[in-house]
């Protein structure tokens, strides 16, 4: 049976461990990491989307609002730009409500379409709040 030095073994596993472990210890980090810019590239994203929608909401109230208290060409000409944008993003359950009071800025019947504001708005409000 050969005989083993001990000190020179003792010297390789350390030598050994003193390679792999700063090894480890970068491929564990920088996996950490990857994991870490991710999920703060998802939450950019998101946080992105939601001020888009929250934008969308307010300029829509805002622009109906002038729209129904003030009726002239410029106001109907920008809710005629916010409009098609409010229907893709308001969601399925203000869709009716949303096409009545087009419809009424439409026909010029400024008293429904001043009801179906007040009507739409406080629902508007829970959306935001939940945002």
């Amino acid at each position: 049976m050969p005989k083993i030095d001990l000190s020179i073994t003792i010297s390789a596993v350390i030598a050994t461990c003193a390679i792999i472990s700063p090894v480890l210890t970068a491929l564990i980090n920088n996996h950490h990491l990857y994991k870490m810019r991710k999920l703060d590239i998802k939450l950019e994203s998101e946080k992105a989307s939601v001020f888009y929608k929250r934008g969308i909401f307010e300029n829509y109230l805002k622009i109906a609002g002038r729209c129904v208290t003030a009726p002239n060409d410029e106001t109907l000409s920008n809710y005629g730009e916010i409009y098609p944008l409010a229907l893709i993003y308001f969601p399925d359950h203000l869709q009716t409500t949303l096409i009545q009071l087009n419809e009424s800025i439409l026909k010029h019947d400024w008293k429904m379409a001043q009801k179906y504001l007040e009507n739409i708005t406080p629902m508007i409000r829970d959306i935001l709040q939940k945002m």
